[in-house]
Parts: structure tokens; sequence; C-alpha cells
């Protein structure tokens, strides 16, 4: 079992549950932390909570608690930014994408739950027919290199970045096993890295 948030505050923090130590009670928001790589550097796919007897890890795709994880690590990135550098913090929308590109190269397209599936989500997990496949996805990139860090943004995503249309839905595949991934310099292909 595992520390479980129950809600998230509008000072960012949480409201938790740990069954095996009998705790119920708040964590603030600057102990909601990043996971370490073994290099010591900031893991943003995974986030920690700790409570007096217990430690929890919780992957971005959510766990066994989705919807309640993916918000928590949506409300994290929007305040703080992102641990990986590519989203400052007080960016919604983009932070929200963001969660969503990372949460869909975790476990897939059908896990999503913290906002509504997009038309490429719900085709690609089987729920859309074939006869109603959508005929694009859009990916966020960085302007400065076409790195891409987010996917189908339901808002704005900041000056630095821009939202690109995808055609050939084959490319949401590729986008899912290439990371870092990058807009092509024809805006309709994923590539590994940065085109000249």
């Amino acid at each position: 079992m595992s520390i479980r948030p129950v809600a998230i505050n509008p000072d960012g923090s949480l409201e938790v549950i740990a069954d095996e130590v009998n705790y119920t009670g708040t964590i603030p928001a600057d102990q909601v932390v990043w996971s370490q790589n073994s290099d010591g550097s900031l893991y943003h796919n995974s986030l920690i909570l700790s409570v007096p007897g217990m430690i929890s890890g919780h992957p971005v795709s959510g766990g066994a608690d989705v919807l309640n994880v993916q918000s928590m690590f949506v409300e994290k990135t929007t305040r703080e930014g992102c641990a990986c550098g590519n989203v400052a913090q007080n960016q919604a929308s983009l932070a929200e994408s963001h969660v969503r590109l990372n949460c869909n190269r975790m476990d897939g397209p059908g896990c999503w739950q913290a906002s509504e599936s997009s038309a490429i989500e719900l085709f690609k997990r089987g729920a859309t027919p074939l006869e109603n496949a959508p005929n694009m996805f859009q990916v966020v990139y960085r302007k400065s290199d076409n790195l891409i860090v987010g996917l189908e943004p339901s808002g704005g995503v900041g000056p630095d970045n821009s939202v690109g249309v995808i055609h050939d839905l084959d490319e949401y595949e590729v986008l899912m096993a290439t990371d870092p991934a990058y807009l092509s310099a024809d805006g309709d292909h994923i590539i590994g890295e940065p085109p000249i």
C-alpha cells in the first residue's frame, strides 16, 4: 500500500491517508517532492510523499489512485514548474499538457484521467471506431529547438512554445517511444534529434 492523496488544498498541500501506519493528515506542498535519479538529478515521472513512519513513491500515470495522483502532478508542475526544466511555474495549461504527455508515455492513452480524454487518446485505446478516427492530434513544442514538451493542450502554452498539429496518426506511437522527441522542420513528424 501507499500514502494516498485524497484531496489537494488551494495552497498545494495534500490531504492524505496512510492505512499501514494509521495516519490521516496534511502534507505541506513543499514536502511533495520529485524523486531522484541515481545521479542525483530530479526525475519528473515520480513524486515522493512521506508521513511519520512511511515513505511512498507515485508514478506520473497514477498507479493505484490514477485521478488523484495525476492531479497531484498537474498541481505540482503548475505551482513549481517541472523537475525537467521544460515547464515553468504558473503555466496551468502547459503543465497539464506536459503531465499528459509523460502519463501517456508511461502507461498508454487509456490511463489519462486528470481531464477529459482527447480524440487521439480515445482512438488509440480503442474507444473510438476506425470510421470515427480523428484526423490529427496536437503537440506543444518549444520554439527555440522544437522539443516536444506536451500533448493535447487545453489552453495557452506560453510565449516560448507553440502548438503543432500532426496529421499522421502513426506519429503518435513515435512520440510515445521517443524521449526526448522533437517536431520535424516540416511540422508533421516526430524525430529524435532537433531539426537543423
